[in-house]
């Protein structure tokens, strides 16, 4: 039923150029809103907000565990079958990953398909097994790590404490402390407008937020760059936050009974709605509510 109340809302919401939906509660501890802006260049951007409050004790965030079936550290597959599999309640895209091609338009040629082998970029943990090391060299854009232990934190680098059960390295990290983290130079040409998948947390460390922003569609949303992302999550409250993978990777599936649904518009090989194969993700693993008159 909430589903449904849900899709009804978000079609209302498509009719007009900057809307808000109210905070829909998911999941003990979780709500989501959809938010679409228009940015200073007068384009569409919609924005999907996942808060999480973290004082719920049965609230638990972990991510996707190394599968090394196919001889890599994991085996490609969607956010949707990764959220179904892992029996979590939200699941969204986490690392970088390779070997990795985008891909021609509206074609099959990409890589990964589901069920090829891929590693991710910089450190990961999964379920409390490593599933990749600190790689400091291979991707700049990782710059940061979310530890989840006893609590959660972002850290710059690619170490957590330890304890730590679960850790995402990506980036490029946004904020530490409150203050904007600057971009390495030689990724300042990169920062342009696209789909965008980013994690925050409140400097009490009491509420977390995942962020997706659709993009590279336009007349729907052309997307966020890092300042928009930076400027997002101070407007949330939030004081630590860092980029996972992007692109046409971005995808935000909640739990719908046994299945899932996309709650977001990825865009892979310029397809809107068509979801990419992934590595791992970040999941959330939360109370679900009893139905309306229970």
């Amino acid at each position: 039923m909430w589903l449904a109340a849900l899709a009804l809302a978000l079609a209302a919401a498509g009719q007009a150029a900057s809307t808000t939906v109210p905070d829909r509660q998911l999941f003990d501890g979780v709500t989501y809103r959809e938010e679409r802006r228009t940015d200073a260049a007068g384009e569409p951007m919609v924005i999907h907000i996942v808060t999480l409050d973290l004082t719920r004790p049965r609230l638990r965030m972990g991510v996707t565990p190394p599968d090394r079936s196919r001889g890599m550290e994991y085996v490609a597959h969607t956010v949707r079958d990764a959220l179904v599999a892992n029996h979590a309640q939200v699941a969204v895209n986490a690392s970088y990953f390779l070997p990795f091609f985008g891909g021609t338009p509206k074609g099959s040629d990409y890589y990964p398909h589901t069920g090829e082998p891929v590693s991710v970029s910089g450190a990961a943990i999964g379920a409390g097994r490593v599933a990749s090391p600190v790689e400091i060299d291979q991707d700049l854009r990782v710059s940061a790590i979310l530890c989840l232990g006893r609590r959660s934190e972002i850290r710059a680098g690619q170490r957590c404490p330890a304890g730590t059960r679960d850790a995402i390295a990506a980036g490029p990290h946004l904020l530490h402390h409150g203050h904007a983290v600057p971009l390495h130079r030689s990724l300042a040409a990169e920062g342009g407008k696209g789909p965008r998948t980013a994690f925050g947390l409140s400097a009490n460390g009491r509420r977390a937020w995942i962020v997706v922003v659709d993009g590279r569609q336009k007349g729907y949303s052309m997307g966020a760059d890092n300042a928009a992302l930076v400027t997002l999550f101070r407007e949330l409250g939030g004081s630590d936050a860092m980029s996972f993978d992007g692109g046409g990777s971005s995808t935000l599936a909640i739990a719908d009974g046994k299945s899932a649904t996309v709650l977001n518009r990825p865009i892979h090989t310029g397809i809107p709605g068509r979801e990419r194969p992934v590595a791992n993700e970040l999941l959330v693993y939360a109370p679900v509510l009893l139905a309306e008159g229970r």
